[in-house]
């Protein structure tokens, strides 16, 4: 609270900057797209009005970031005090809420999925694990690495749970690849909730990392005055913009679309092959398996260079693999090299 913001140096139109330390000179010709000699906005907010716009949000409720990661290192710095607060997760899950706790200093609280209920939540050990000092709790759904959603009730009811201790992060990266989306309700009826959003899955942009962070306007506030200035590049700026044009969602939808048409395809491939022991039903753009041999697994596809992920180091998935959905051409190569 008592932080202040830094001031970049000030921009102006049609005005000559001597004021920021900047190149007269570009390396490449002097056009829109290669002239880098100077800086990019200090606030992107071209892209935050092209997010809130597609999102269906007021500006000041969302926060970009360089990819939704970005969101989860500035909330655990912005909430968590170093060795007093903690963070909660359910694993297995993704890894990077620990990471940025552990550089906070944060404390890490684990709450397990339940494996023999199908990976549901806990919600009476959440309750006597939370105290005044969890101050996040990290919540994916659809999940990785398993791929399910979690039900509105269920995501309501945690919320709920978190009213009077800290905030429901409720990372929805692969929303997009779901029938079901309650980001809008969400953020209506609770000002404990944070929602993470990325343009890096659905509209295939990973090389810009793009996220979002949605929530309150006293919650984002908090955060904008941690934002690195100039955090966006000029390149990566236009890439956002015109993903973000009329054409760029169309298009976004139809690979979407096709996405989802491969999922069910190799879902219902998978389920044919004998080393393939359990196939876990997705709402992502990825299918987890659990084999025979996940070592093997893994060097039948290298052998016909395919890179797939051995998650059998997180807990409860010994011998699964989580593989990405491809083309037809790379889902038909891999059926092969496993089949």
């Amino acid at each position: 609270m008592a932080l202040k913001p830094y001031k970049p140096a000030q921009s102006l139109p049609n005005m000559v900057r001597l004021n920021a330390n900047e190149s007269p000179y570009t390396l490449f010709d002097k056009n829109e797209d290669m002239a880098l000699n100077m800086y990019p906005q200090a606030v992107p907010a071209k892209i935050r009005n092209a997010v809130a716009d597609y999102l269906n949000l007021n500006v000041e409720k969302c926060v970009v970031t360089r990819g939704s990661t970005e969101a989860i290192d500035l909330l655990t710095r912005v909430f968590c005090r170093p060795k007093i607060d903690e963070v909660i997760i359910f694993p297995p899950t993704f890894e990077m809420y620990q990471v940025y706790a552990s550089i906070q200093g944060a404390k890490i609280k684990s709450v397990p999925l339940l494996e023999n209920e199908n990976y549901a939540l806990d919600i009476s050990e959440l309750k006597r694990q939370i105290t005044p000092k969890s101050k996040l709790t990290f919540l994916t759904s659809p999940s990785s690495p398993i791929g399910h959603s979690f039900s509105k009730r269920t995501i309501f009811e945690v919320c709920k749970t978190l009213r009077s201790f800290g905030l429901l992060i409720l990372d929805a990266a692969y929303i997009e690849f779901a029938d079901k989306n309650y980001t809008s309700e969400l953020l209506n009826e609770f000002d404990n909730i944070v929602v993470l959003r990325t343009l890096s899955k659905a509209f295939g942009l990973a090389g810009s990392r793009c996220g979002a962070m949605l929530s309150s306007k006293a919650i984002c506030d908090l955060v904008m005055r941690v934002v690195p200035p100039y955090s966006f590049s000029v390149p990566a700026e236009q890439s956002v913009l015109r993903a973000l044009s009329d054409k760029g969602i169309k298009n976004s939808k139809n690979n979407i679309k096709k996405i989802i048409e491969e999922r069910e395809y190799l879902l219902a491939e998978f389920s044919k092959i004998d080393c393939i022991k359990k196939v876990f039903p997705s709402d992502a753009n990825f299918i987890l398996l659990r084999v025979e041999d996940a070592d093997q697994f893994y060097q039948r596809a290298m052998d016909v260079k395919l890179l797939v992920r051995n998650v059998s180091y997180q807990p409860t998935l010994e011998n699964c693999i989580r593989v990405t959905v491809g083309s037809r051409e790379q889902n038909n190569l891999l059926i092969k090299a496993i089949g």
